[in-house]
C-alpha cells in the first residue's frame, strides 16, 4: 500500500455519537494529528463524510439498541456500500459482526460475518477478566502494509468479549491473552475494526489511527 499524500484539514471524519463511545478523547486524538473531525450522529453528515468512527464503550445489546434508535443502523450500511473506510473500536469493533452474546443474544449490523462471544476463562484458570492492559499483537502474513507496520506493537486493550469471524481471513491480526489468541483487528474490504483503544494506546495508538486516515482510500 502505498502512502497518500492528502489534506489533512479537509478530511471529512465522523466520530458516530450513539452514546457509547469515547467521543472526547478520540476527538483530541484527531486533533493531535492535525486532522479535523466531527462529533455526529446526523445522518445526511454522517454519509456525506470521508471516514466513518464507530468508537464503543458499554454492552452489545445496548450499543445496537441506540443504533436503532437514533436510526443510524440503515445509515452505516449505506455508508459502508460506499466503500467509504468504517473504523470500529473495541464495542464499536464488535457491533460490526453479526451477532452478539453479552446478556443475550442480539443482531450486529452483519458489515462482517460472525459472533461476539465471552472469552472462555474456564480454558486457563489462572485467566482473569476483562482482558486489560497493554498486549502486543501479531499480524498475518501477507497483510497490507498499512496493518503490516503493527506487527508485535503494544496496544491498550479493555474487554470480555472478543470477535469471532466467521471467515478467519477476516481476522487480520491477533493477541494472545493467557495461552488464548484473540482477534484484534478485523478486516472485510472497506470496514476494519481493532479491538484494542488506539486514542488510550500512547504513540503508537495516535500512528494506527494517522494510518487510518492516511491510507483510507487505499483499503
Amino acid at each position: 500500500m502505498k502512502n497518500l499524500i492528502i489534506n489533512m484539514t479537509t478530511l471529512k471524519i465522523n466520530i458516530l455519537d450513539y452514546g457509547c463511545g469515547n467521543l472526547l478523547s478520540l476527538k483530541r486524538s484527531f486533533e493531535h494529528l492535525g486532522f479535523n473531525s466531527n462529533i455526529s450522529k446526523d445522518l445526511k453528515e454522517i454519509l456525506e463524510g470521508d471516514v466513518l468512527i464507530l468508537p464503543g464503550v458499554g454492552s452489545f445489546g445496548n450499543a445496537m439498541q441506540s443504533l436503532k434508535k437514533l436510526e443510524l443502523i440503515k445509515t452505516i450500511k449505506e455508508f459502508a456500500e460506499t466503500e467509504k473506510p468504517i473504523l470500529g473500536i473495541c464495542l464499536g469493533m464488535q457491533i460490526l459482526l453479526t451477532e452478539g452474546y453479552e446478556f443475550g443474544k442480539f443482531d450486529g449490523l452483519n458489515l462482517i460475518p460472525g459472533k461476539v462471544e465471552k472469552i472462555k476463562d474456564n480454558l486457563n484458570p489462572k485467566m482473569k477478566l476483562p482482558h486489560i492492559g497493554w498486549n502486543n499483537i501479531e499480524v498475518g502474513s501477507g497483510m497490507s502494509k498499512f496493518i503490516s507496520l503493527y506487527d508485535k506493537k503494544k496496544f491498550y486493550f479493555v474487554h470480555n468479549y472478543f470477535a469471532n469471524t466467521k471467515n478467519e481471513n477476516d481476522t487480520i491480526a491477533t493477541c494472545n491473552y493467557s495461552g488464548i489468541r484473540i482477534a484484534a483487528i478485523i478486516q472485510k474490504k472497506n470496514i476494519i475494526g481493532c479491538q484494542f483503544h488506539p486514542e488510550k494506546s500512547g504513540e503508537i495508538g495516535l500512528q494506527f489511527l494517522k494510518s487510518f486516515c492516511q491510507n483510507h482510500k487505499e483499503l
